[in-house]
């Protein structure tokens, strides 16, 4: 949705009228390019050397059971975690460059 070609003010709309959205869509922030990029990066490294991966793909192989609940609710917190910067430079960025154009 592009309210007046304002994604940023969209954003802003339906997580604070919709539950959904916030349960959907993390809380974001303005935050520079260069940090929403580092913060992407250094996420991403930690979650790689995590073996978060291996242990998602073993935990979807067998099923989430009691015992894997816990687990795989840590790891899906750390992708929203990781998405939240993605999330925040396209939220707030994308249409950055067309202005200066």
């Amino acid at each position: 949705m592009v309210c007046y070609h304002a994604p940023a003010l969209a954003y802003r709309h339906l997580h604070e009228t919709s539950g959904l959205i916030s349960y959907v869509v993390p809380e974001l922030e303005a935050r520079s390019v260069l940090e929403s990029a580092v913060r992407f990066y250094l996420l991403l490294t930690r979650f790689a050397k995590s073996q978060a991966v291996d242990r998602l793909l073993e935990i979807a192989e067998s099923g989430i059971g009691q015992r894997e609940q816990a687990e795989f609710n840590q790891i899906t917190a750390e992708l929203r975690e990781l998405a939240r910067p993605c999330l925040e430079l396209d939220i707030f960025w994308r249409d950055a460059g067309k202005e200066l154009l």
